[in-house]
């Protein structure tokens, strides 16, 4: 059977159901008024749209009819410029070397993550033990501030302004929205939130400029262990975000696969003082390679 070769149409019949169906998509057209590519969608895949699903789902079958295996991850890809030591980016402080929490906040405690680094407990009411005194105590005395997030989804999630009630309540240092998408975002700033984590890549010129001029401080989704292809890509706001935040935890239900901080590292995709990381998967070796 003949190969199908490069023009399949996958992508360009994908894109015209987009302009008929914008709400069967999770991707985002650019300045130049053109979607953008499948890959630069770093949400989970269970929160993609049904559209970007079906388009992933007809590439891997013409990836597999033609026997087009996958790009391997490049072992050893070239690392980014390290930080200019020369520039004045005190002020981006805020926006690196945290650690976003969910279940088992306490785990980098036990397992002796850096005490340099700043938890953020969830504030998500659905996270049973994410956040309770004891949890604030115990983060507190170990790592001496302790912030909170949420994932500002008002409609079935979390509001920005539940978060600030857990960081009012429990006496907590600071507050940070998420923004993995343009309605998160806008929602999070709406309500106050100077600094958000999440996807560039989804946010539009107006969000970005807050991110570039620093109104709002943001730590930019690096999630290998679901997209190991994915580089950092900070746009043009490099000047307002303080780090990547990577993910090591996998998840089938995700397409996830375990990617260890140690990997990170020696791919320079990881910076200790500089950048976060979701503190959800790490083994006790991880916890102690952040440092």
């Amino acid at each position: 059977m003949p190969k199908i070769g490069p023009q399949d149409g996958i992508t360009a019949e994908m894109n015209r159901l987009r302009d008929l169906d914008p709400g069967g998509t999770k991707l985002v057209k650019g300045a130049d008024g053109k979607w953008l590519k499948l890959d630069q969608l770093t949400i989970p895949l269970d929160a993609w749209g049904a559209i970007d699903k079906l388009q992933r789902t007809l590439q891997i079958l013409h990836d597999d009819h033609d026997g087009i295996a996958p790009a391997p991850p490049n072992p050893n890809p070239d690392p980014p410029d390290p930080p200019d030591e020369t520039l004045d980016d005190s002020d981006l402080e805020p926006a690196r070397a945290r650690i976003f929490l969910a279940w088992d906040p306490l785990q980098c405690v036990r397992a002796g993550a850096p005490q340099w680094m700043v938890p953020v407990v969830s504030a998500d009411p659905g996270l049973e033990g994410a956040v309770s005194d004891d949890v604030v105590y115990q983060l507190r005395n170990y790592f001496g501030r302790v912030e909170a997030w949420c994932d500002c989804r008002p409609d079935g999630g979390t509001s920005y302004q539940t978060c600030l009630d857990v960081v009012n309540r429990f006496g907590l240092d600071g507050a940070w929205g998420q923004s993995e998408n343009q309605s998160e975002f806008d929602h999070a700033v709406a309500n106050g939130a100077t600094r958000t984590v999440g996807n560039l890549a989804a946010l539009n010129d107006t969000s970005r400029a807050l991110i570039r001029d620093r109104t709002v401080l943001h730590s930019n989704e690096l999630y290998r262990n679901v997209q190991p292809w994915q580089l950092p890509d900070w746009r043009d706001c490099a000047s307002g975000v303080g780090g990547n935040c990577i993910a090591c935890y996998g998840s089938s239900s995700e397409n996830a696969s375990y990617y260890p901080v140690s990997r990170y590292k020696a791919e320079g995709f990881y910076i200790p003082h500089y950048d976060s990381v979701y503190g959800v998967g790490l083994t006790d070796q991880d916890w102690k390679d952040l440092a």
